[in-house]
């Protein structure tokens, strides 16, 4: 299969896993949400925005810089990213950023937006670290690192009253680290 092809397949098959995750999170969270005391899925961005956009950026950079950290420390986690590259096939710029939004609309709409009103923090976090089980014991750290996202992505929706913030924050992880993944020993001139 040629590159063009095999990367429009990976979009394809992106798109369709997201988009149903995000579908289900939505009609689950719009079946439940009367029940809920205090968490509303659909409450935009409120007076204070301006202190929740800013937590939120800092949370992306310090979350994508603990993972260089962790890319140049440890061997394992270095070895995951080559993985992933290899696993997906080479992805543009623009497609990265394609899988990161789709991943937190997705992720963001069933595990915040349903499941953590309906199990509360420990068990969304620890449930959300549950699905990132890896396809190889090399990279166990992936659902610790998983579960620990999923509290903050939590405390983060709990904290703000909205979904925006941590559809944001997890998109941006996603983004950056893949691309910073993408590029540790990547070929001269594919970065």
């Amino acid at each position: 299969m040629s590159e063009p092809n095999q990367q429009s397949e990976a979009v394809k098959l992106v798109l369709v896993f997201y988009g149903a995750m995000a579908a289900a999170g939505t009609l689950l969270a719009y079946w439940r949400s009367p029940a809920w005391e205090n968490i509303d899925p659909w409450a935009l961005p409120g007076a204070e925005w301006p202190l929740h956009l800013g937590v939120t950026l800092a949370l992306v950079a310090a979350v994508h810089w603990a993972t260089r950290l962790a890319m140049a420390r440890f061997r394992s986690v270095r070895q995951s990213g080559r993985d992933l590259r290899r696993m997906l096939g080479d992805l543009s710029p623009a497609t990265i950023l394609l899988f990161a939004i789709a991943s937190g609309v997705g992720e963001e709409l069933l595990f915040r937006g349903w499941l953590l009103g309906e199990t509360g923090l420990v068990i969304s976090s620890l449930l959300f670290g549950a699905i990132h089980i890896p396809p190889n014991r090399k990279w166990l750290y992936w659902p610790a690192f998983a579960a620990a996202m999923g509290f903050l992505l939590g405390w983060l929706y709990l904290w703000s009253g909205s979904l925006v913030y941590p559809i944001l924050l997890h998109a941006g992880i996603n983004y950056f680290n893949m691309r910073h993944m993408y590029a540790v020993d990547a070929p001269p001139g594919a970065r």
